[in-house]
């Protein structure tokens, strides 16, 4: 796209061996919201498949909060407060220690920019299910959001999981930041007025994927926190953590699925030669072993680009109001018709009946709904 650069900060991935999801520490704040009122938080760890305490030795890498878990933790939170509003609360309450060493990392950066560039790097130590993709288009940052698996269109489970992210660059920041506009894959909440405030920019609900914008400026603020010293003991830690993840076998595929999800949005239909590279830089593997560990597995690279092809177009079909050109376009097939042959031979319908066979609860509109302050 004409004026359109892509912020080219290598991209994290998410695993096999760490399930999809949010990382237990970070999904850990609704409990903890809802204990701090002097409620009990058994139906909330309940819904998040959490014990009690968090594990002695850490269990962000251990632990990983499904999105429709962490969906239902929301709901129950905001029933026990009996407060609809608890999701943008909760949202308000993220720190760095909700992130372990890569939030400190985070907020001992010398500049927005380099923040913005080690969280898009290691962005699946937080959330597997997510993940950001960040550009700039003449002087604006335009942040979109990928999805990974089952991720409901749920108002409660967006407005956390967005509303945490400029909460936390508020707080880094020191500054009041207002977005030019956000969009959220959900409905609007019977009350949007508190989470519209808030953000100080129109809201727009009902699109069909998460997306922010905001002046790209922010990329050359201070960060009144940056600490050299510290930036280097935590960034040594996160880079620990993430080379000990790396070094599992079960990863591989985890990496291979983000780079052909990747490339697929993109409208490109992916190679292996063109990953090979990448999967290099992030895991330390050349192309020979790349393709010895995929023999190993009993895989072929063409079957895992038509996984993730499948996955890919029958949860946007399902989940989300996208034309059917634009679904065959973002899993890079070159005409609509290709995109009906394949739903129907993995199916057994056609993209329509698909689409109209989604739960009662998804959402069915194609137009975003859009609420100012």
């Amino acid at each position: 796209m004409p004026g359109t650069k892509r912020l080219h900060y290598h991209a994290d991935v998410s695993t096999e061996a760490t399930p999809l999801g949010f990382a237990a520490s970070y999904a850990r704040l609704v409990a903890d919201h809802v204990r701090a009122r002097d409620i009990s938080p058994a139906p909330v760890l309940e819904a998040l498949g959490l014990p009690e305490s968090p594990d002695r030795d850490g269990e962000a890498a251990l632990r990983w909060v499904p999105a429709p878990r962490l969906s239902l933790a929301l709901e129950r939170a905001s029933i026990l407060c009996r407060d609809p509003h608890t999701p943008l609360r909760i949202a308000q309450q993220v720190r760095p220690a909700n992130m372990g060493p890569l939030g400190y990392s985070l907020i001992s950066c010398d500049a927005f920019e380099s923040g913005l560039a080690m969280f898009e790097r290691l962005q699946s130590m937080v959330c597997t299910q997510l993940r950001s993709v960040h550009r700039t288009r003449g002087d604006r940052i335009v942040s979109e959001f990928e999805t990974l698996g089952e991720v409901p269109r749920d108002t409660a489970l967006w407005t956390f999981a967005m509303a945490s992210r400029l909460a936390f660059a508020r707080w880094v920041s020191g500054r009041h930041l207002v977005l030019d506009g956000v969009w959220l894959p959900c409905p609007a909440p019977p009350d949007p007025q508190p989470l519209c405030e808030w953000y100080g920019c129109p809201v727009h609900f009902d699109a069909p994927m998460a997306r922010e914008q905001a002046p790209a400026a922010w990329l050359t603020l201070p960060n009144p926190h940056a600490d050299a010293q510290l930036h280097r003991l935590m960034s040594a830690e996160t880079d620990r953590q993430w080379a000990h993840l790396a070094q599992d076998r079960s990863r591989l595929e985890g990496v291979l699925r983000q780079h052909i999800a990747a490339r697929l949005q993109a409208g490109s239909l992916p190679r292996l030669e063109e990953i090979s590279p990448e999967v290099e830089s992030e895991l330390g593997m050349s192309p020979r072993q790349l393709q010895r560990r995929l023999a190993e597995r009993g895989q072929s690279f063409k079957d895992l680009v038509e996984q993730v092809r499948r996955e890919q177009v029958l949860h946007e079909l399902r989940h989300t109001g996208l034309p059917l050109a634009e679904v065959a376009q973002r899993a890079a097939y070159a005409e609509s018709s290709s995109l009906h042959r394949a739903v129907r031979r993995w199916t057994g319908l056609t993209p329509l009946a698909v689409r109209q066979g989604r739960h009662p609860e998804a959402d069915s509109g194609t137009t975003p709904r859009s609420i100012s302050p």
